[in-house]
């Protein structure tokens, strides 16, 4: 996707929760499964970091957000008060589906009008 392409698509979705996925994923480079599966507890607020647990190649690493998605995961941090998942599931006690984190990107690519075959978000 083009630049103009992310900027639409993040502009274009209003659920703060859903938002802050989207720019959690572009932002730092993460994997819908990563996103999905991320706790509260990996967010390092000091450092502006997030540690991602078994990533790919079943390895953890520590990654940089950006000061526009750190202030949107401080705002949903705020309203939402996650306990152990960042983004919990239909259950407090599970964590989002990769398919729920895949619907929420599909919606807001519709919602932006961005039409390709076959689209990748990666930064």
């Amino acid at each position: 996707m083009s630049e103009k392409e992310v900027a639409q698509l993040l502009k274009s979705v209003t659920n703060l929760k859903h938002k802050t996925i989207l720019y959690l994923i572009y932002s730092a480079g993460l994997r819908v499964g990563e996103v999905a599966r991320l706790r509260y507890s990996d967010l390092d607020i000091e450092r502006q970091t997030l540690i991602v647990r078994q990533g790919k190649g079943q390895k953890d690493r520590r990654t940089l957000l950006s000061s526009l998605a750190w202030e949107i995961v401080q705002n949903y941090i705020a309203a939402y008060r996650p306990n152990r998942w960042l983004s919990p599931g239909q259950s407090s006690d599970r964590h989002l589906t990769e398919r729920s984190v895949q619907k929420v990107f599909e919606e807001a690519r519709q919602r932006a009008g961005i039409v390709k075959k076959k689209l990748v978000f990666m930064p």
